[in-house]
């Protein structure tokens, strides 16, 4: 079995002489997004030209979508349509269930769950599979780790500074001191670790104006913990999405998740997550979690550990919002034109949004379509 506490291994700390390093466009993320623009930036100016600072080396864990289906509700449904329209989505009407007094029950229906904390309720909208690889055919290419790690630099972020460009020949309109005591400019930055996280490491916070600390702010987001189960033989034939709680004494929130079939030898697959308040995400509230799990699961399934082919985890210190003001970052993006903030909490340019904000009451897109829309308006103005 393996085990990817991301979070907790960028803790590496390395004693050499610190040097500078220059990169046209930098891009610092460890998930499937920071991937994809990379391997976009990759291909329109070149390998000298672009570098991904991510502090451990990629594998097909990181790269694959983690957790229950994020691709929910009518409005991100629909822009997935929009912007995808040969790519094949399986709709699934069946209402999630959370368990309850020895059952299973619908939402929606007579009996009412425990307390759904932080980012839960989305889990309850109508969801879509799709099949990632029919979106990012690069998953699928040969030496795709091979060419990361060569770009990879093998570091964490601790500070940000903005500069005024001078030099016409390399322009460095931001610097990076990472973690081995190097400083890494860049003429562009492509930050996809969250507004928050960017806000947190900025040097002189001074210097910010009030509409984008605020901006930043706005996004701050529980830590979110991923646990994905491989089972050998079917544990089950439920393939809505569970709610299972923490506890039906306190509220303490859920494991949200889905069990997926495996091949065709009978194996299925379990992706939960549960989210986390970042001061308590010690090693040991992490392991408790996993365990208790494992415990549910067994108790409502009765499903032995010792049909467990594979496990992996990982612990990322955000998750996504359910909203995020597009329009407060719209009224200061002139003063950011290098900065492209990325992935999951990244802000959306009005006009991609516009048309489908009021499709229901989600007043806008969020989690994997948002993702995707910033994806798709970066690349499309390199």
């Amino acid at each position: 079995m393996s085990s990817g506490f991301n979070l907790l291994s960028l803790k590496k700390e390395e004693n050499q002489q610190s040097k500078e390093i220059y990169k046209q466009h930098l891009v610092v993320g460890d998930d499937l997004f920071s991937v994809a623009l990379y391997k976009e930036l990759h291909k329109k100016f070149g390998a000298d030209k672009v570098a991904l600072i991510c502090a451990h080396a990629f594998n097909e864990q990181d790269l694959s979508p983690l957790g229950p289906s994020t691709l929910r509700g009518e409005a991100n449904i629909s822009k997935f349509q929009t912007l995808f329209p040969d790519v094949d989505l399986k709709l699934t009407e069946a209402p999630s269930e959370f368990f309850k007094e020895l059952k299973w029950r619908p939402f929606g229906g007579r009996a009412k769950s425990e307390k759904l904390l932080w980012n839960e309720e989305f889990f309850v909208k109508k969801r879509a599979n799709f099949n990632i690889e029919s979106v990012f055919p690069f998953l699928n290419e040969e030496g795709l780790f091979d060419e990361l790690e060569a770009a990879r630099i093998d570091q964490r972020v601790v500070e940000i500074e903005k500069l005024e460009a001078s030099d016409s020949e390399a322009p460095t309109n931001f610097s990076l001191k990472v973690s081995n005591g190097d400083v890494v400019g860049c003429e562009q930055l492509y930050w996809a670790q969250g507004p928050q996280s960017f806000f947190e490491l900025y040097s002189d916070k001074a210097e910010l104006s009030d509409e984008f600390v605020q901006f930043c702010e706005a996004t701050q987001s529980p830590a979110a913990l991923y646990v994905r189960l491989d089972y050998e033989k079917p544990v089950t034939d439920k393939f809505e999405t569970l709610f299972i709680p923490l506890s039906y004494t306190h509220e303490w929130g859920h494991f949200v998740g889905e069990f997926n079939c495996v091949g065709d030898e009978g194996h299925q697959r379990a992706e939960f997550v549960t989210f986390m308040d970042k001061d308590a995400t010690t090693e040991e509230e992490i392991t408790k979690k996993i365990r208790l799990l494992k415990k549910n699961l067994e108790k409502i399934f009765g499903v032995k550990n010792e049909y467990l082919t594979g496990e992996f985890i990982k612990l990322s210190d955000s998750s996504p919002c359910l909203k995020v003001d597009d329009s407060a970052f719209e009224k200061i993006k002139s003063d950011w034109s290098y900065l492209k903030l990325a992935s999951v909490n990244g802000p959306i340019e009005s006009s991609i949004i516009k048309d489908h904000s009021c499709v229901d009451s989600d007043m806008g897109l969020s989690n994997m379509m948002r993702a995707l829309s910033r994806h798709q308006e970066i690349t499309l103005n390199l």
